[in-house]
């Protein structure tokens, strides 16, 4: 098990520290760590232009500074969680933060645009044991009853990740140059790393020692970067690198159920895969951060083209969901707790159809405070169902599966993120052509807008129904005494 630093009580086995101050000290560590994975998404994409400045002539995208990051989480974040439970939590973690620190030097020094890529892709492999192991541990340390709090402070962290990251970076670019974001980077890597190294004992599976299934872990990883660049591919039409990517990622996958047939030691426990209750929650969590990264995606065209705001107060208004986010995580784990994962889960749910419903309608009468309202009905929603979502797989989650349990839920909530950016786009810009020559353009605009939530509003509709059968679901589980 975890223990908590000097001056607290050592856990043994079966304890767990007692006191909140002392659970804050122990997920200091962990609780950085997801703020600077999620800094280094939202950080390095305001540095893009300064890149693309840089290294002009290049042959390769700068956009592929910030891809490759998430394409290298999405990837690894299984076989990464699957090692916290081999290996120990502690020992990944502080590897990931190695990692991390190495790419962010790597990134800092990078005197070609594919050095600066490949460093990002480390930067990426380090981010995905920051963000799966966090969750794993608060289920190792904290008790039963107090997960959903702890689960809202994670959420709260990610959040101020995301929101900061604009902010910082864009200031650090202005006053030292792009090189400055990765350099600031480290410093706050190592102040992760050396909590972790003092407040954190590993904890590894006790029974045996198996090896984590390198060849699985290989071709899971392939079909998942194929799946992502398939998504990305496909906004710009059928070509033939669709087709490839897809053979890639349909081979890929054969392959990985074939290995996993074959050995003892399977990335991705078959209990998992057998479990109603998880899988409900995982759709769950790819619907809603679908929804949020719509938002994302097309309000700013929203704000812009259809609201006539220039890009500064466009990008002051977005702050609003962030932040929103940042102050609701707590509030929301403390929810969680009250009413319980399940119910949460229903709350939220609904929360967020009303929230869809308000995008849907009030920008399309109400202008500019339509949006900003139902941009804050939306956040908090999506942080109650985020804490109430985690704390439900999490507390169900058997000791020995804890990490690859939190690499799957957060590889959900990823491949929400990417599928929301090629379909909610889609839908969005299909409505705008469909509405030309009708009105005018900032009409149009609106007119995509409440389309699009409405399509969001039908899926946050759907999460209703899954939070509800997987709710009931879990009851008959624990009624009829099955793990």
């Amino acid at each position: 098990m975890l223990r908590y630093c000097k001056g607290a009580v050592k856990l043994s086995d079966s304890s767990i520290p007692t006191g909140q101050n002392s659970t804050l000290t122990v997920l200091s560590g962990p609780s950085l760590s997801i703020i600077l994975a999620a800094l280094g998404i939202s950080s390095a994409a305001v540095t893009l232009p300064a890149v693309s400045v840089s290294f002009q002539g290049r042959s390769l995208d700068p956009t592929l500074v910030v891809a490759v990051y998430i394409l290298a989480i999405t990837a690894l974040i299984v076989p990464v969680g699957r090692a916290g439970d081999l290996y120990g939590k502690r020992a990944v973690l502080v590897s990931g933060l190695s990692l991390f620190s190495l790419g962010a030097f790597l990134a800092f020094v990078a005197p070609t645009l594919p050095v600066l890529i490949a460093s990002r892709f480390v930067q990426g492999a380090g981010a995905a044991a920051m963000m799966a192991m966090p969750l794993a541990s608060v289920r190792d340390l904290v008790p039963s009853g107090q997960i959903g709090r702890w689960m809202g402070v994670m959420g709260t962290m990610s959040a101020i990740g995301t929101a900061s990251g604009p902010a910082i970076g864009g200031a650090v670019v202005a006053s030292f140059g792009w090189r400055a974001v990765y350099l600031l980077q480290i410093p706050i890597a190592l102040v992760a790393l050396m909590l972790c190294l003092m407040c954190l004992q590993n904890s590894k599976r006790l029974d045996k020692q198996e090896a984590i299934d390198l060849p699985g872990a290989g071709a899971l990883a392939i079909c998942f970067a194929a799946f992502t660049l398939l998504l990305s591919d496909m906004a710009n039409g059928f070509d033939t690198s669709v087709v490839t990517l897809a053979a890639l990622a349909g081979v890929s996958f054969v392959a990985f159920l074939a290995i996993e047939a074959n050995t003892n030691s399977p990335i991705i426990p078959p209990s998992l895969l057998r479990s109603q209750h998880l899988l409900a929650c995982l759709a769950m969590n790819a619907i809603v951060s679908l929804v949020m990264m719509g938002i994302l995606l097309v309000g700013p065209f929203f704000l812009v083209e259809g609201l006539g705001l220039t890009t500064a107060q466009m990008g002051l208004v977005l702050s609003v969901g962030p932040i929103s986010s940042a102050l609701s995580g707590i509030p929301a784990g403390r929810f969680t707790e009250r009413m319980g994962a399940g119910r949460a889960m229903i709350a939220g749910a609904l929360a967020m159809v009303v929230a869809c419903a308000a995008m849907a309608a009030l920008p399309f009468f109400f202008g500019l405070g339509g949006f900003i309202l139902a941009f804050v009905l939306l956040a908090p929603s999506y942080q109650v169902i985020l804490a109430a979502l985690n704390t439900a797989v999490m507390e169900n989650a058997s000791e020995q599966d804890r990490g690859v349990t939190s690499g799957v839920l957060n590889l959900s909530r990823n491949f929400g993120f990417i599928l929301g950016a090629t379909s909610v786009s889609t839908v969005f810009w299909s409505l705008a052509s469909f509405g030309t020559g009708i009105a005018d353009g900032a009409r149009i605009i609106s007119f995509a807008l409440a389309g699009t939530f409405a399509m969001c509003f039908v899926l946050a509709v759907g999460v209703v129904l899954l939070a509800v059968f997987s709710h009931r679901n879990n009851l008959t589980r624990i009624e009829t005494g099955h793990s």
